[in-house]
Formats: C-alpha cells, structure tokens, sequence
C-alpha cells in the first residue's frame, strides 16, 4: 500500500491473481478497528467431534471416542493458529481497508493506519477547508460541516472557521486576558 497525494494505493496478491486500485481520500473514514478473525468452520467441526467423541464415550467405543477427542483439539488448535489479524478502516462506500498485522509487526501497521487517516484528514481539510470571502458563504460553510460531520474539524476549529468565513471576531475565553 502507498499513500498518494490523492487517495490510498492498494495492491494485493494471491497465487493466482493479482489486484491494483486506488480508494480516494475522500471515500476513508477515519475510524479504524482492530479485530481478530476465527475460522468459525474449524470451531465447529472441533465442538463436533467432541460431543461425538462424547456420545462414543458413553457407549462402548472407546478407541472412537478417543479419536474423535484428537480430532476435535486438532481442528481446535488450527483454528486458533490460523486467526487472522488485521487493523480496518471503514470507507464511506460500505466497503473497509484491512491492514494484516502479526504480534512482532503491530506497531508499523497501527503506524500506517494512522498516517493514511491523517493523509486523508489533511487532504480533506486542504480541499475543503480554505476560507476565501470572494466564494459564495453557503457552499462553504457546508465544506465546513463536511468537515465537522466527518470529524476532521473539532467543534472548536469548526466554529473558528464559521467566525472567520463570516467576518465575526473569534470568540475568546471568559475573563480576564494576560
């Protein structure tokens, strides 16, 4: 994945085809979630073959009930091996960038995940977030609350820029000034 001036270049590969698409600053999200995946069928299979390794056990199959056992903590055992993490930023088309990570490389990829969300705020907040008081004031102040709705601009810095684009003296802080 590389970060581009526009968007998020990302290119992903499997044995036998390759994938290359670009997803614009303007379609991520800034929120991220950090998620493990188990093999649901592998824990299936597993809680299978112990109950029948049970029902074995309370008839007179023992050798059945001891390799429904074994087969059971296998299954169990790849299905907690071959979790999948990954670190996910939601996009406003419905779909989600996964970013996989292991226990020894999770900083770099939270890392990463971080500077695409502030690439994409920083972009956001270039395009959409110039005052100039020679463009219409309604279309905006509705940049603006683009902005604020998709939480690139605080309430503060959202009310800052409204105050500036309406000509309004910034509100200062109660009391006394130093």
């Amino acid at each position: 994945m590389d970060i581009l001036r526009t968007g998020l270049k990302i290119e992903s590969a499997s044995l036998l085809d390759s994938l290359e698409y670009e997803v614009p600053f303007e379609n991520i999200s800034n929120k991220k979630r950090i998620q493990t995946k188990t093999n649901d069928n592998f824990l299936v299979i597993s809680f299978s073959m112990v109950v029948i390794g049970g029902l074995f056990l309370l008839g007179s199959g023992t050798e059945a009930s001891t390799v429904a056992f074994i087969g059971g903590m296998f299954f169990l055992v790849l299905a907690l091996a071959t979790r999948k993490k990954s670190i996910t930023i939601l996009t406003y088309d419905g779909s989600s960038i996964e970013f996989p990570f292991n226990s020894r490389n999770k900083p770099e990829v939270l890392d990463f995940s971080i500077e695409v969300i502030e690439a994409s705020n920083q972009f956001l907040l270039n395009k959409y977030g110039k005052i100039d008081k020679a463009l219409p004031m309604d279309g905006q102040l509705s940049k603006l609350e683009f902005l604020r709705d998709r939480d690139v601009l605080t309430d503060d810095e959202f009310e800052n820029l409204k105050d500036q684009l309406l000509g309004r003296e910034s509100k200062g802080s109660i009391g006394f000034n130093h």
